[in-house]
């Protein structure tokens, strides 16, 4: 980088690769979510991701706070020194609703599917904060139910960077996945083979970091397996 080159800020975010198990002729088959980002982004335009995005101020309000009714020790024993590790469980959960319309790490079986979607729509709308339709929908959180594995940064001459921890968990069952048709154009549950075969090949484009976690993933055959398989081999670090 020259000296008249601008210093782009680097912020932090969070991500996280929702897995489950699919089936071909009978045969469990893990996949994993992918969202296809709008072709207007500035950063990584029309690029195939896991649901994810900035930690906002807001991710560490007391309300959501209050809500958490497990693994706060353990987010603090993966990101405790960053002083405000909870942040980063609660974006990564927050992004996923509202990029994919699923709601993780919470029981929400009292929450019908037009209220859930129609709390992702406020909250995309900026009628509504997360706080409120969380405390609204009466959601509680376990963060232990996303497991930290690793720390991207994105590297410098890149219009926006971000450091983002990447989690992984089990996608919530009886949601369906949506793209919300404007910073996610397409939802593609696949399995980690299909998703690289088809980057390979030119029909899809994956972030190094995206691509990188579906080779570790390549190496399990379901969703419970790949899960614990992240935490046993844990965090890796990339630039």
């Amino acid at each position: 980088m020259s000296a008249s080159d601008p210093v782009v800020a680097i912020r932090e975010a969070a991500t996280v690769a929702l897995l489950r198990d699919g089936s071909d002729d009978g045969r469990t088959q893990l996949q994993v979510l992918l969202l296809r980002r709008h072709g207007g982004h500035v950063f990584a335009a029309n690029a195939y991701v896991f649901p994810g995005g900035a930690v906002d101020p807001a991710d560490s309000d007391t309300v959501l706070a209050g809500r958490i009714r497990a693994g706060l020790d353990y987010a603090n024993a993966c990101l405790g020194d960053t002083g405000h590790a909870v942040a980063y469980w609660t974006a990564a959960i927050r992004e996923c609703f509202e990029e994919a319309g699923l709601l993780l790490a919470c029981d929400c079986s009292h929450v019908d599917e037009s209220r859930r979607l129609s709390a992702r729509e406020a909250l995309n709308a900026g009628t509504r904060g997360w706080a409120e339709v969380v405390d609204d929908m009466a959601l509680h959180f376990r963060l232990d139910e996303l497991a930290y594995f690793a720390h991207w940064v994105t590297p410098a001459g890149a219009p926006k960077r971000y450091s983002t921890r990447f989690f992984a968990a089990l996608a919530p069952d009886a949601q369906s996945a949506l793209s919300d048709g404007f910073e996610t154009i397409r939802a593609w549950w696949a399995t980690p083979a299909e998703a690289l075969a088809a980057n390979d090949r030119g029909e899809i484009h994956l972030m190094t970091p995206t691509r990188a976690t579906l080779e570790r993933l390549c190496d399990y055959e379901d969703a419970e397996s790949a899960l614990a398989g992240l935490v046993e081999e844990g965090v890796v670090q990339g630039a």
